[in-house]
């Protein structure tokens, strides 16, 4: 399949149900061509992480959304829409999840992503409903650490998490990353602002605060150079990421094909000693995603039908799926969390 059949199939699933999810709220995000890519990715990832993780026997999975926001994006000036990446995770999870924290800031779009999530959960079959939704109503920078909070507070046994940290600017800080890392275990897919918020501040001098607390090092001491720096920055943030214990890393290039502007998706991990065997999965829809830019995406009109209910859609040929689980079933106990370890 070439690059431009899968992103089409993939788009269906983004926009299945979307008119229907948006008229319960006249309320939605704005949303850019290349936007679609990082969601994309990010339904791949939920899909992989709970099939992976509920078959090596957690007790509780949790989603965390840290900058959730309305549930629905529009673009072309509101003529189309995609579901929201908290819709998506509901949507393509394998199983539920223990809890969903959606996190956001503005008090409209928190209530009509509250409206959405319990419409999808009351009249969709294939919205898989948590034992309970959270919605958490402030700046994520503060959220984040009641959330984890909470986490440790309500469960008992193994758990993991999986967040989505979809920055557009240098929304959330390094201090909120060190509520998530080391403990408790999680993945995390976050986004890199790396043309924008950080590429148009990182050459100033002094560095600006605001970027300095994005990352887990003092900027001003890095000798950063004048020119060719977001090769630089990407590989700052993916070293304050290693240092924390999410060491497995993807970093997806998103091109938007407007003037330089690009995004990073990163998607971090930690190292176990049976090995990351989902990984295949991130390295095979970003071949994909990075082949293409916002002109395709612009140009793809006739979409057809697909079920984005399963993990195999996202895999090459063959049995690679069976693959991946057994390699992490070997070593379940090293990427578990649990209560005891908060007291270490």
């Amino acid at each position: 399949m070439d690059s431009s059949e899968y992103i089409k199939k993939r788009i269906q699933s983004l926009k299945q149900d979307s008119e229907e999810i948006r008229n319960i709220s006249p309320v939605t995000n704005d949303f850019d061509s290349w936007s679609v890519l990082k969601l994309i990715l990010h339904s791949a990832a939920v899909n992989m992480y709970t099939k992976v993780l509920y078959n090596n026997d957690f007790d509780d999975l949790y989603y965390i959304d840290a900058l959730a926001g309305s549930g629905i994006s529009t673009y072309n000036s509101g003529e189309s829409c995609f579901l929201g990446s908290p819709v998506i995770a509901a949507k393509v999870a394998q199983e539920p999840f223990k809890k969903m924290y959606l996190i956001e800031n503005d008090d409209d779009k928190a209530d009509a992503l509250k409206a959405r999530m319990e419409y999808i959960f009351s009249t969709h079959d294939d919205a898989e409903k948590p034992e309970e939704l959270v919605i958490k109503r402030g700046d994520a920078n503060q959220k984040i650490p009641e959330v984890v909070s909470d986490i440790w507070q309500n469960s008992e046994g193994q758990f993991n998490y999986y967040c989505f940290i979809d920055n557009q600017e240098l929304n959330v800080r390094w201090d909120a990353i060190e509520e998530l890392t080391p403990k408790p275990w999680g993945d995390l897919l976050i986004n890199l602002p790396i043309a924008s918020a950080i590429g148009r501040n990182a050459t100033t001098t002094p560095v600006p605060e605001k970027l300095n607390k994005f990352y887990c090092c003092d900027l001003n001491e890095q000798n950063l150079p004048n020119s060719d720096i977001r090769p630089v920055m990407r590989g700052l943030y993916e070293d304050c990421l290693a240092q924390r214990n999410r060491a497995v890393q993807r970093t997806v290039n998103v091109d938007a094909n407007v003037g330089s502007y690009e995004y990073d998706l990163v998607y971090a991990t930690r190292d176990i000693s049976g090995g990351n065997g989902y990984i295949k999965v991130i390295d095979h829809v970003k071949e994909f995603i990075e082949d293409v830019d916002a002109g395709d995406i612009d140009n793809i009109h006739s979409v057809l039908y697909d079920d984005q209910s399963s993990l195999e859609q996202y895999l090459p040929a063959g049995n690679i799926d069976d693959e991946i689980v057994a390699e992490d079933n070997t070593d379940t106990d090293d990427n578990q969390s649990s209560l005891g370890e908060f007291c270490d």
